[in-house]
């Protein structure tokens, strides 16, 4: 198993009724930031390797292992479209590594509590991944498990792996960007983190009519006061009726709090207090430890109260990040594939490129006796073994499709010229010599960005047909 420095604590959990929106996110993500499958095909006899945009088999299992910015082919990756689970062992830093890693911020985010995403064994602020994934899809992206802060300090508290997250960790990783902060959540981490109970300066409850518009302080201050009203045994009983307590859902704990003692009043302030916070006020009147009541219960505790509108700054506009700049490109001059004419962040350098090519592409004369499928097959075994750079398959299967058109005969040709700039230099070597010994090492970086370029254009019909007219 690869040692890899990222990786989700908990398990992976998308609701039902969000697995399609999840999925369909997922492919997306895979498709718009290069991720391909290899596979073997034959051309003109010869086998060779090529890519396809990546696509669920009849099980739903979608299988990966290039990246075509990366352009290193890596050990299979799976997602699995049923539990939208992914597996990816061999993903590394780079730009495949980045995908994988925005792909687990998403599967954390839909899971909603209980996964969180890790860096060497400490919560990652994924404030930087939601941005990624908002640059990608064009849509605002939230973790909502991330701000409901009790939850995930429980949640790291009991496991029995990763221990060392601590109540710092959390606070740190604070991001508005991860959606509204659960407030009664923050409090509770605080409170018992601290061990001291927040109580209003002024303003207190002074009667059970106040609950309901009382703030979250002056609500656990009415409960800390009623715990210390009560005697030794009523403390008793209490104990028992908090347990009962901690595991109801909130229509129980509604019928509960109709009840006009001390219990009924004690369930009403659960509609709107955490548990946690009920049971550290009781602990300190008792002078009990809280955790050794809380786990004594066994429970997580319920969850669903009455929130409090807090109102939060949310920018309207679409905060984000760009892939090509993640990925540490100074531009989209390598995502032709993806261009429609004027989306794309292209260099002068590029732009004066396709018209170079433009103009090249129709002074080609073919010769009579040329042979399509030789030339493409030995053209992507040069982009192979020079580039490490793969065909598409449909690309590949196209252009077989019409190996008599002068069209495509001529894109291929003028892939070779650029394949073999340089080579008039060394007449004295076979040019595949001059290219592995000499020209490879050599070659301008921006020249190896253009030859992968080209071929992404070639693949992109509509622009294609703009530039080219096929």
């Amino acid at each position: 198993m690869a040692n890899n420095m990222y990786q989700l604590a908990g398990k992976v959990n998308v609701p039902a009724e969000k697995r399609d929106e999840i999925n369909q996110y997922i492919l997306e993500i895979l498709d718009k930031c290069g991720i391909r499958k290899t596979e073997k095909m034959t051309v003109a006899g010869v086998e060779v390797t090529v890519v396809s945009s990546v696509r669920p088999n009849t099980d739903g299992i979608v299988m990966f292992d290039y990246s075509i910015f990366e352009k290193k082919r890596r050990e299979i990756s799976t997602y699995d479209l049923n539990t939208c689970e992914l597996y990816s062992e061999d993903r590394g830093y780079h730009e495949f590594g980045v995908v994988m890693n925005m792909i687990m911020v998403l599967q954390e985010a839909y899971t909603n509590g209980g996964c969180y995403f890790l860096q060497s064994g400490k919560l990652c602020d994924i404030e930087g991944y939601l941005l990624l994934l908002q640059g990608v899809l064009g849509r605002r992206i939230t973790a909502p498990g991330r701000v409901r802060m009790w939850d995930t300090y429980l949640f790291f508290r009991n496991s029995t792996e990763y221990q060392n997250i601590a109540y710092k960790d959390l606070l740190d990783d604070c991001s508005e960007s991860y959606g509204k902060l659960d407030i009664e959540q923050l409090l509770a981490v605080f409170e018992v983190e601290n061990q001291e109970l927040m109580f209003p300066e002024k303003k207190r409850i002074s009667c059970r009519e106040e609950i309901s518009s009382a703030g979250s302080s002056g609500r656990i201050e009415y409960a800390y006061r009623i715990f210390c009203g009560m005697n030794e045994a009523e403390k008793s009983a209490m104990e028992g009726f908090l347990a009962k307590l901690l595991n109801l859902n909130f229509s129980q704990r509604k019928e509960l709090s109709k009840g006009s003692d001390e219990n009924g009043i004690i369930a009403e302030l659960s509609l709107y207090v955490l548990p946690a916070r009920l049971i550290l006020a009781y602990a300190q009147t008792v002078k009990k430890d809280f955790w050794e009541i809380w786990d004594s219960f066994g429970g997580k505790g319920y969850s669903d109260i009455i929130q409090e509108d807090h109102p939060q700054d949310v920018d309207s506009k679409l905060r984000k990040l760009l892939f090509y700049k993640v990925i540490q490109r100074k531009n989209e001059d390598e995502f032709l594939e993806f261009w429609d004419g004027c989306n794309l962040a292209l260099s002068q350098d590029m732009k004066e490129c396709i018209q170079l090519w433009k103009e090249q592409f129709n002074e080609i004369i073919v010769p009579p006796d040329m042979l399509t499928e030789y030339f493409l097959a030995k053209n992507m075994l040069r982009l192979k073994d020079i580039y490490f750079r793969y065909v598409d398959k449909a690309f590949v299967k196209e252009f077989e499709e019409h190996g008599n058109d002068l069209n495509y005969q001529k894109a291929l040709i003028l892939l070779e010229q650029l394949l073999d700039k340089g080579q008039e230099y060394f007449p004295e070597l076979a040019g595949e010599q001059a290219d592995e010994w000499i020209i490879q090492g050599k070659r301008d970086k921006f020249d190896c960005v253009a030859i992968s370029a080209f071929v992404s254009l070639l693949t992109n019909k509509r622009q294609r047909n703009q530039i080219f007219g096929f």
